[in-house]
């Protein structure tokens, strides 16, 4: 069940998603309220689970992994619990969404080179977790920060 928030939540939430690292003092002024309202408030998000965490945007590019790719998995259902445990643990798979219709598991990487991918979708994706994949080398992407639903 969705939690209740109001306008002053998500004009805090859209100020985070802008910036993240932005003061109380700096939230507040820019939703109107006190510096107070804004601890409580961030407090409540947090305790209720609709604010979950805090976490740097990292531009792997300008860290040497060039290749971004995103990998489409057919997997048996029984098994698609088990293979996203064992791909979140890996270091170069970034998130992984379980879906519905013809594909069971999209799967974002980052790495250095084009080997490294493959030694990935030929050690990582066995027989035995998953029917067939395709693979999608990302040519630009395009995020959309502090954008809020509603």
């Amino acid at each position: 069940m969705a939690k209740a928030v109001d306008n002053i939540d998500m004009a805090i939430l859209r100020a985070l998603s802008k910036n993240a690292r932005a003061s109380y003092r700096e939230i507040a002024s820019e939703v109107g309220v006190a510096v107070g309202t804004i601890q409580n408030r961030l407090q409540k998000l947090s305790k209720e689970g609709i604010l979950e965490g805090f976490m740097p945007v990292i531009n792997y590019n300008k860290l040497g992994y060039g290749v971004d790719a995103i990998i489409a998995l057919v997997a048996p259902r029984e098994k698609t619990d088990e293979l996203t445990k064992m791909l979140m643990k890996n270091k170069h798979v970034k998130s992984v969404y379980q879906t519905t219709g013809d594909v069971d598991l999209f799967v974002r990487v980052e790495f250095r080179t084009n080997q490294e991918l493959y030694d990935f979708l030929m050690k990582e994706l066995t027989d035995q977790y998953v029917k067939s994949s395709v693979t999608y080398t990302v040519l630009n992407r395009k995020r959309n920060y502090g954008k809020l639903l509603k």
